[in-house]
């Protein structure tokens, strides 16, 4: 996150704060004029959450491995109870998680270095420099990501598309 602090080689990050662990493999770049969006191979230590209640593992094997992910971005709701979102975790293709939790009319944006907005009215995330993401793939409740939601569409200011399948 652009506000960390990090320590670590090249595609490695190690947050000095929490000790988590992110290691990012890029895979390729999908190009048109003017727009590239990266495809990297992640891993991520955060997988256990420790409260005063218990340990709770919070990662899951999505088909990679416990702890990796093949993606370009995903945007996780995180629900305060079964039917109101608290906010909604972005995730960019490097694995740097990004909390969106100011809510302004359903638009989500966040106070901490990512210059996004998510309107979940439409479903699309808008970026500081005019791309946006429409995310038009939600993962089934039956599968490991269940709700995770994932880019269809990939445009940026000029109208240039990726479309993701």
């Amino acid at each position: 996150q652009s506000l960390g602090t990090y320590w670590g080689g090249t595609g490695e990050n190690i947050d000095v704060r929490s000790h988590n662990l992110n290691y990012s493999i890029p895979l390729l770049t999908a190009k048109t004029r003017g727009l590239g969006a990266g495809l990297a191979l992640v891993y991520n230590s955060e997988n256990w959450l420790q409260t005063p209640s218990g340990a709770w593992n919070l990662g899951a094997d999505v088909g990679y491995g416990y702890g990796w992910t093949l993606q370009f971005g995903a945007l996780i709701p995180v629900y305060a109870n079964y039917s109101t979102v608290a906010y909604y975790q972005f995730t960019d293709s490097s694995g740097a998680r990004y909390r969106l939790d100011q809510n302004s009319g359903n638009v989500w944006t966040s106070k901490n270095g990512i210059y996004a907005a998510y309107d979940a009215n439409t479903g699309i995330l808008h970026f500081r420099d005019g791309s946006t993401w429409q995310f038009g793939c939600t993962a089934a409740g039956t599968e490991p990501d269940a709700g995770t939601m994932y880019p269809t569409t990939i445009e940026d200011s000029n109208g240039n598309q990726i479309q993701v399948a």
